[in-house]
């Protein structure tokens, strides 16, 4: 039960921080934004680290999966930054979310119980994905969305949801040897790396790119911290047996971000979304749970 509420914690702080990237994905180059948020969150941790000196140690195995999950975090925050500036944020935050029912299978694989129940739960997020890709006919809901675009919206939450279910899996994986601040300091650090090395590519290429500047870079800031925050605490709920525990609170995720930026930033969801969004987070719980 522990597990479950440091998981639900984490899905209200990265629930919010992808409602931010909402507006700040549409102002800053979303090849951009990666990198400041990583250098934000580094460079948080990196205080924290020299005020304690526990700094992670040595382990070839950890520090590759680290490495790894660092910048995959590139990729995935490029595709989700992406989505989420495409809109609507109902439909790319729950495809996003799928995620989890990737990552229950990914820790099955390698040993995690599952039951049948699980296969059921897939078909009942899927099926709740494959509606949420729809144009609702609702006035004032989808009426700047066409079908095809809520279709690449909802394909590039999926393909974000790949990336961070291989993240997710590796960060735990170095978490159980390093402790979950360790795991954390590398996975922003490589992540930091991958990101410098995106824009500097970009920089000599001379392609013109848009920095988070005034409030933009304010929202960017408070984007990074609860991003940050949010890997930190599902790592620590994932400590142990609590992994599945975490997992599920982790799954309203998706819910979180579309309340928030319904409530903040006037993007309705209507009746209809809304049941669908409810049936994956259930779906994602019960796949989870078992």
């Amino acid at each position: 039960m522990i597990a479950v509420l440091w998981g639900l914690l984490a899905a209200v702080m990265v629930g919010t921080s992808d409602a931010i990237a909402r507006k700040t994905s549409q102002h800053a180059d979303v090849r951009v934004l990666p990198a400041v948020v990583m250098a934000v969150s580094t460079g948080v941790l990196s205080v924290w680290f020299l005020s304690t000196g526990d700094w992670p140690r040595w382990h070839a195995a950890a520090w590759i999966a680290s490495a790894v999950s660092g910048t995959l975090n590139i990729a995935v925050l490029f595709f989700l930054y992406t989505a989420l500036r495409r809109g609507p944020v109902s439909v790319a935050s729950p495809a996003a979310s799928t995620f989890t029912v990737m990552l229950v299978g990914m820790n099955a694989v390698t040993g995690e119980p599952w039951a049948y129940t699980q296969l059921i739960a897939v078909v009942i997020v899927f099926f709740g994905i494959f509606m949420l890709s729809r144009r609702t006919r609702a006035p004032g809901i989808d009426d700047h969305y066409t079908a095809a675009w809520i279709r690449q919206t909802a394909l590039l939450g999926l393909t974000a949801a790949f990336a961070v279910a291989v993240r997710m899996y590796l960060a735990q994986d170095a978490s159980d040897i390093l402790g979950p601040s360790g795991a954390l300091l590398l996975n922003r650090v490589f992540a930091l790396i991958a990101g410098s090395v995106l824009v500097s590519v970009l920089w000599f290429k001379r392609t013109a790119l848009t920095w988070p500047k005034g409030t933009i870079l304010g929202y960017t800031v408070l984007q990074a911290l609860l991003e940050t925050g949010a890997l930190g605490v599902f790592l620590i709920g994932s400590r142990a047996d609590g992994r599945i525990g975490a997992t599920i609170g982790f799954s309203a995720f998706a819910a979180v971000t579309a309340i928030v930026a319904s409530f903040w930033f006037g993007e309705r969801i209507g009746k209809a979304r809304a049941g669908w969004i409810t049936l994956v987070v259930i779906g994602l719980m019960l796949a989870s749970a078992f």
